[in-house]
C-alpha cells in the first residue's frame, strides 16, 4: 500500500526569496549536508541527517546520498517515493541594539528546500556516488584519500550495509533572510556587529556581503 505524501512548501517573504537556480545550485554544492524528510507509515515524518553529492544537468538534476540499510527511513522512502531535503547555510541572531531606530531583534538565515522523487541507486551508481563523495570531501587536503586506495573487499563489505538513493529535483525553494529589508546604514552596522562575534556569526556576515544590496 502506497502512502499519500503531502509536500509542504516553505513560507518565504518576497524580499527574501532567491529564485536564481544557478545560485541555488552553487549553495547546495557549498553546503553538502542536509536533512531528508519523508512521510512515515504512522503519519509522522521520518528524518535523516546526511551528506550528499550534487549532479546537475540541463534536463534533470539530483542529489545523491546513502544511509544505513537498517535505518527506518529506508522502507519509508520506498513506500513514499517522494521527499524533501532541507539544507541550511549561515544563520545567526541580529540584535536591534545596532539599529538607528527603535525596532525588535530578528534572526537571519539561509535555507534551501529540495523536493522530488526518490529512487534507489543500483550497485554501479552507488559506487560512483561514494567515489564522488570521497573526492568532494577530500579535495583541498594535502594527503587526499581515494576510493581505490582501500581494498575492494572492504568497500564491498561496507556497501552491503548501506542503501543509496537520489532525489530528483522537481522543486527548489530558497529563503535567504539576510537583512535585505534594512537601510544601508543599518545593514553596515549589522555587518560590523556580526563580524566582531562568533565564528558562526562571522560566516553570516560573509553571506550577507555576498547577497544582493540592502533596500535603499
Amino acid at each position: 500500500m502506497l502512502l499519500k505524501v503531502y509536500i509542504c512548501f516553505m513560507y518565504i517573504p518576497t524580499k527574501f526569496e532567491l529564485k536564481d537556480q544557478k545560485l541555488i545550485l552553487e549553495f547546495l554544492q557549498q553546503h553538502p549536508f542536509g536533512t531528508l524528510a519523508v512521510n512515515g507509515a504512522d503519519g509522522f515524518p521520518v528524518l535523516v541527517h546526511i551528506p550528499f553529492t550534487c549532479r546537475f544537468g540541463e534536463v534533470k538534476s539530483c542529489l545523491e546520498f546513502h544511509v544505513a540499510f537498517e535505518n527506518e527511513i529506508v522502507p519509508a522512502i520506498r513506500a513514499a517515493g517522494r521527499g524533501k531535503m532541507v539544507v541550511l547555510g549561515a544563520h545567526g541572531y541580529v540584535s536591534s541594539s545596532v539599529y538607528t531606530h527603535v525596532n525588535v531583534p530578528t534572526y537571519n538565515y539561509q535555507a534551501v528546500h529540495v523536493s522530488g522523487k526518490l529512487k534507489e541507486l543500483d550497485d554501479s551508481e552507488l559506487q560512483n556516488h561514494l567515489t564522488q563523495l570521497v573526492d568532494a570531501f577530500e579535495s583541498g587536503r594535502k594527503n587526499k584519500m581515494r576510493m581505490d586506495q582501500w581494498p575492494a573487499g572492504l568497500i564491498e563489505a561496507y556497501k552491503k550495509e548501506i542503501t543509496g538513493f537520489r532525489i530528483e529535483v522537481e522543486r527548489t525553494e530558497a529563503a535567504f533572510k539576510l537583512s535585505q529589508n534594512r537601510n544601508e546604514i543599518d545593514f553596515d552596522r549589522i555587518l560590523n556587529d556580526l563580524s566582531d562575534r562568533t565564528l558562526e556569526e562571522k560566516q553570516l556576515a560573509e553571506a550577507m556581503k555576498q547577497t544582493k544590496c540592502p533596500v535603499q
